[in-house]
């Protein structure tokens, strides 16, 4: 079976030794008859010896005076005055100038790619400089990011890569790609893609900043009010849907508290930060006591523009649970929500959710709809709609003339149902 060594392990500036560095390389690599060898022929730099190493080998047959000790130490002798020079020393030699050869190849390949990497950039430069039209230009307007996205990735490609920076447009597509297409998608083209997108961290910062990161089970009433402010919309659809998610608990450093962890209610209201301790055994005790949400629960606020008919929800809130409440839960929540958002000027007339029976039963409850709460009336407040209903719907159509707000169920599931 062929066997090969493998290479040496050498210093990356092996191909710059010279003069007693070489030497003393040639020494630890070759042994003591190599070096006096190159000491001899003149041989003091790396590069010289890769110039000439076809020649080295064969001065042992020619019989050079100044050779004589150096042959005899290196060579075997044969009767007939053949020599050979010691399969050893041989080995020693060729695995020298195989392992400076492949270092001599990995550097040309460097530079090569170096040079193919500055052709690139010069490629970017003279796009960018092709396309920088004025902003009334229609043609410019349409290009804007794709100019701005690769302006960014060759002014990272000649920076240090602690050094790259991300503008303000690029930072926003990053947002949204991460938000859209999800951790695994977003570091696929990003890995793809040198100096394009930042690095996680780095966007977890913008996001931050954004706003975009929000507290399990926080409801985002101030942020609802600067909405509805930089939207000038007065009245909103809120809709309420879980899906199932994986059992699995997380730290927020940021926050100091733990998600994943069913969100207690409180009269059907989550509450925010409750799993919060600095204490192991509470801690603890919560692993082995408390249910580990398997559905996220999310409020979405639909604002109802005229003017802006798809413009895109405003997400409330979003908390972990495990589904073990009650009907009188989800119409308190409802009612609370439903208060707080009128404190953002924000008027919700329709509460939209799936076909959970007891989801049914709130909705039933609200509009008076063969059911009828025995403790209080939600007819009574003073800031319920009035519904002036035709005099001859009154046969067919069932509505009472005062709601506080109107329930239906989430169109997406209702064409599932009929799917199905």
């Amino acid at each position: 079976m062929l066997r090969t060594s493998p290479p040496l392990e050498l210093p990356d500036d092996v191909l710059s030794f010279e003069g007693k560095k070489f030497f003393e390389l040639v020494q630890q690599s070759c042994g003591e008859v190599f070096k006096e060898l190159m000491e001899i022929l003149s041989i003091n730099a790396v590069y010289k010896l890769l110039l000439i190493e076809n020649d080295i080998l064969p001065v042992f047959q020619k019989k050079y005076r100044e050779l004589e000790k150096i042959t005899q130490r290196a060579c075997l002798h044969l009767d007939d005055g053949a020599i050979m020079l010691k399969p050893g020393l041989r080995m020693d030699f060729d695995r020298f100038i195989k392992s400076l050869h492949a270092i001599n190849d990995q550097k040309k390949q460097q530079k090569e790619t170096a040079r193919q990497s500055d052709d690139i950039l010069s490629s970017f430069k003279n796009l960018i400089n092709s396309y920088q039209f004025k902003e009334s230009n229609d043609v410019g307007n349409s290009y804007s990011f794709l100019i701005a996205f690769i302006e960014n990735i060759w002014n990272n490609l000649s920076k240090n890569k602690n050094n790259y920076r991300y503008s303000d447009i690029v930072l926003h597509f990053a947002q949204s790609l991460y938000i859209l297409g999800g951790r695994n998608s977003y570091e696929f083209v990003r890995l793809n893609l040198p100096g394009a997108l930042p690095a996680l961290s780095t966007l977890n910062v913008s996001l931050e900043k954004a706003g975009a990161c929000i507290a399990e089970a926080d409801f985002r009433y101030d942020a609802l009010c600067h909405h509805q402010n930089s939207l000038d919309y007065q009245i909103s659809v809120c809709s309420e849907d879980s899906t199932a998610v994986v059992k699995k608990v997380s730290y927020n450093a940021a926050l100091n508290t733990f998600g994943g962890f069913a969100t207690p209610l409180e009269y059907g209201i989550p509450i925010s930060g409750y799993f919060k301790t600095d204490s192991f055994d509470e801690l603890k005790g919560w692993f082995e006591n408390k249910d580990k949400s398997n559905f996220l629960n999310v409020h979405m606020m639909q604002p109802l523009i005229e003017s802006k008919p798809y413009i895109s929800p405003f997400l409330l809130a979003a908390y972990g649970i495990n589904h073990k409440f009650k009907t009188i839960d989800v119409l308190n929540r409802w009612i609370w929500i439903f208060e707080k958002s009128q404190e953002a000027n924000v008027r919700i007339v329709a509460f939209s959710t799936d076909c959970d029976a007891r989801y049914l039963l709130a909705m039933r409850l609200t509009t008076g709809f063969f059911a009828k709460l025995t403790n209080t009336s939600i007819f009574n407040r003073n800031d319920a709609l009035e519904i002036d209903l035709p005099t001859e719907w009154s046969a067919w159509f069932f509505m009472p003339n005062r709601q506080v707000f109107f329930c239906f169920q989430d169109p997406i599931h209702l064409c599932a149902k009929l799917r199905n």
